[in-house]
């Protein structure tokens, strides 16, 4: 079994979730997570990130990179399907991502009142 595959397994049973739990809390299919603990694959990266957010375990331990195991503090529970989105933005995608963010952010905290809307134009007779 590798080292990726054992830990994977150690973090589950840590988490108490079964493969079709953790399926559901990563968007994850069964099968690769099944692939994954049988030693067949290892997880590309943005999956590891998104087990180790679900699973509460620093991602660089999943894959056998640090030999303690060091339970993350809660991320806010940011949304894996996000982590994964970000992972696979570059430099301007993701620059983009943070400006409409912020965007939405403001948005939620303008008070609510009437919207100014655009005026509609009388049409010529």
């Amino acid at each position: 079994m590798s080292i990726f595959a054992e830990r994977l397994e150690t973090a589950m049973q840590h988490a108490q979730m079964t493969s079709a739990q953790l399926a559901k809390a990563t968007g994850i299919g069964r099968s690769s997570i099944s692939q994954w603990l049988s030693s067949k694959y290892v997880a590309k990266h943005d999956k590891v990130v998104t087990l180790a957010t679900a699973l509460k375990v620093e991602p660089e331990w999943l894959l056998g990179a640090k030999s303690s195991v060091t339970a993350t503090e809660p991320v806010s529970s940011v949304d894996p399907e996000l982590v994964t989105i970000w992972e696979q933005l570059d430099a301007a995608g993701r620059k983009k991502l943070l400006k409409k963010a912020h965007r939405l952010v403001e948005k939620d905290k303008a008070p609510t009142g009437k919207k100014k809307g655009k005026k509609k134009k009388k049409a010529k007779a």
